[in-house]
């Protein structure tokens, strides 16, 4: 367990996995101390950045697992809101907004993929298929993000650039996934 330079233990929970939904159960994964601590074990564990609820990550059973095998704690909902509120880091659902579907893919059809950066584009052809998201906030500020997805990446994937939003993933089965954030996620929360 690390310590924050407050002194107070930093913590990544997850409650019980209760909620379910495609064919699985889910729960929550959050810090007890700061969202940079939270998207890193995130990323450890291969989860999405798009995935990123605004406080929290829904993770499904067996990722809860794997989570817990990484030094996550397990708690009971209740707990796990208690401690994100005393690390001010619990937002209401009217805080932030879910991202929306806005087209799907499957090579070759990727025009939407033209605004991706440079070094990421020869990925488009290994590429299983991609998807494209968009928020509005209560603001009106929009964000945009192109996620491609495929298995066994052969070569290096791409250097993760969080501050350019670009985001990178794999799975312990070779499964990857680039993300491609506008305005970056730094940006907005």
């Amino acid at each position: 367990m690390t310590l924050s330079p407050y002194g107070v233990a930093m913590t990544i929970l997850v409650d019980e996995a209760r909620w379910p939904w495609r064919d699985t159960y889910w729960c929550h994964l959050v810090s007890n101390d700061n969202l940079a601590e939270l998207h890193e074990f995130a990323r450890d564990l291969g989860c999405r950045r798009v995935g990123f609820q605004g406080d929290h990550y829904d993770i499904d059973v067996k990722t809860r697992e794997q989570a817990i095998a990484l030094g996550a704690v397990e708690c009971d909902s209740r707990e796990l809101v208690r401690q994100m509120k005393t690390a001010g880091l619990r937002l209401r659902p009217s805080q932030f907004t879910k991202w929306s579907l806005v087209e799907r893919g499957e090579p070759p059809q990727l025009a939407p993929l033209e605004a991706i950066p440079g070094d990421v584009a020869p990925w488009r052809e290994r590429s299983d298929g991609y998807f494209v998201l968009n928020r509005t906030r209560r603001s009106g500020e929009q964000a945009n993000a192109v996620v491609m997805f495929g298995s066994n990446a052969s070569t290096a994937l791409p250097i993760e650039d969080p501050d350019a939003g670009l985001f990178v993933r794999t799975t312990r089965d070779g499964d990857w996934a680039i993300e491609f954030i506008t305005p970056t996620p730094l940006d907005t929360e």
